[in-house]
């Protein structure tokens, strides 16, 4: 029987449930967060720290995601998985208890880290359990789930926001990440060979660090003047650490990013564009609502409204790319994504002079269409080149892509927009605070507000831009086939066999030093 006739197992379908819910969680705290953001800016006071609200979690996501894949490689997916829930959910209860943005900053990055075990670990399961047919179908399924969370997300928050409070926008990724926690504790079941490792710490760190450096640079120059000797101190140290870490990970036995998975045409095309893309999908996530609730005096729900519909086009173009890359292959519809992703994004160029809820809604909708159809056929020809051992640090390299890509870019778009708005920038993102400001001054406030947020979604077209220009130059011609069996992990309860894939003749192993492709649990 071929693995597209096999029936899944209720085992199967009982971890992809808890991959889901983890997903999920993910999923809703970006969406839900990015509506309730302006509230609480509003209330806690610090637009100049906006963007670093989104920035801590991105670049503790991004920067751990290596390390987390690599020890899901060398332990097995399970225990790694379960950590970052652990840390995820800790930190989700956190966010809501915080009584400053410093705090919620700090709690935020404790999310971040947990994150950064959650998303890619995730994906690296259904790559696992799944035979390479059935993979291509289900790893569209579970992307969708992202989009399709991420549609009840925005709505909710701005739901939540406006009538308990935006601290349950935090808590309500508890009783999720607790159900994902159950199923995946009680059901996935691996038989992992144990072997020897030895992780570039010092990588980890000095990536970490220099990112951190990047980011606070910008910050800086807005508070205390781009020349002051600690915003150009900031910028020299960034580049020292990042290339300490180039440097560190050139002799590392372990290098955090592996060189022979960089090396594959496929992994270069997916990293290129992953990094553009992250800088849109996060850009539009954290700046969109800003426009609803500051310039056109809409209200968190709205918000949700306009940050919603990007998650209408992405489970679409998830689903539809999911099955017809079988027949395409990955590269036509990665370039049709491209396509939409700049189409979006230019439309979105627009907004602050129309002020239109829903043309910035279909804006959105349409850089979602982009998102889906670029991140399905990626991932799978991606995982689909590569060995069991490498394919969960290929599926973090995935994940790091893109949140590098947003944790840079909200950052740095967090500082443009603080250096082109006024004091009452903060006060009118808040519906209640707003209505006690005067009439000319909040008139003013919100060109200042319209003109900042115009200059980034430029900033996001021409990144959009970047992502369909190198992927038509890199994004090589692959396709999924069945020719060899490599079986991967199994789940409690099945009949004594192991799910497998299958690497076709599109997409080549490439095995790490010494492995050679056995059954499961054979020595």
């Amino acid at each position: 029987m071929s693995s597209q006739d096999r029936p899944i197992t209720r085992e199967q379908l009982l971890v992809s449930a808890g991959v889901m819910a983890g997903i999920a969680v993910a999923a809703l705290d970006s969406t839900v967060v990015g509506t309730a953001m302006p509230t609480i800016i509003g209330q806690l006071g610090g637009i100049s720290t906006y963007g670093w609200v989104f920035a801590a979690y991105l670049l503790t996501a991004t920067t751990t995601v290596p390390v987390f894949a690599s020890l899901a490689d060398a332990h097995g997916r399970k225990p790694i998985f379960l950590a970052g829930l652990a840390l995820f959910v800790g930190g989700s209860a956190l966010c809501g208890l915080s009584q400053s943005m410093i705090q919620l900053i700090v709690f935020r990055a404790i999310q971040g880290l947990g994150a950064g075990a959650v998303q890619p670990i995730a994906f690296t399961i259904v790559g696992d359990i799944f035979e390479p047919r059935q993979r291509a179908r289900m790893q569209g399924l579970f992307s969708s789930v992202w989009g399709l969370s991420a549609i009840v997300g925005p709505a909710l928050g701005g739901l939540i926001t406006a009538t308990v409070g935006w601290r349950w926008v935090f808590y309500l990724n508890v009783p999720v990440g607790l159900v994902a926690a159950v199923l995946i504790a009680t059901v996935l079941h691996e038989q992992v060979e144990r072997r020897q490792h030895r992780l570039n710490w010092i990588g980890s760190l000095t990536l970490t660090l220099g990112v951190s450096l990047l980011l606070l640079a910008p910050s800086l120059g807005v508070q205390v003047g781009w020349t002051s000797p600690l915003v150009i101190g900031a910028a020299v140290g960034a580049v020292a650490l990042l290339a300490l870490f180039a440097r560190s990970e050139a002799g590392a036995p372990e290098p955090l990013i592996s060189r022979e998975l960089v090396r594959l045409p496929v992994v270069t095309a997916g990293l290129a564009v992953g990094t553009l893309a992250g800088v849109v999908m996060f850009g539009l996530t954290a700046y969109v609502p800003p426009l609803i609730q500051g310039v056109m005096g809409g209200s968190p729900l709205e918000a949700g409204v306009a940050v919603g519909a990007m998650s209408i086009g992405w489970p679409l173009g998830s689903i539809v790319s999911g099955r017809t890359m079988l027949h395409f292959g990955a590269r036509p519809l990665v370039l049709a994504g491209g396509g939409m992703l700049l189409a979006g994004t230019v439309m979105l160029t627009l907004a602050a002079d129309l002020q239109s809820l829903w043309y910035t809604s279909a804006a959105t909708a349409v850089t979602g269409l982009g998102m889906g159809l670029i991140s399905t056929p990626t991932l799978v020809a991606i995982q689909s080149a590569v060995s069991w051992r490498q394919r969960g640090q290929a599926t973090g390299l995935v994940q790091f892509s893109r949140t590098i890509g947003g944790s840079v870019g909200t950052g740095l778009l967090g500082a443009l927009l603080a250096t082109a708005v006024g004091p009452l920038a903060s006060a009118i993102l808040d519906p209640v605070g707003r209505s006690s400001i005067p009439t000319a001054a909040l008139t003013a406030a919100r060109g200042e507000l319209a003109a900042g947020l115009g200059w980034i979604y430029v900033i996001l077209a021409l990144a959009a831009l970047g992502a369909l220009v190198l992927a038509v130059r890199l994004m090589p011609a692959v396709r999924i086939g069945e020719t060899t069996a490599e079986p991967l992990a199994s789940v409690a309860g099945t009949d004594g066999t192991a799910a497998t894939a299958r690497i076709g003749p599109g997409a080549r192993t490439q095995p790490s030093a010494g492995e050679t492709s056995r059954p499961l649990g054979e020595p």
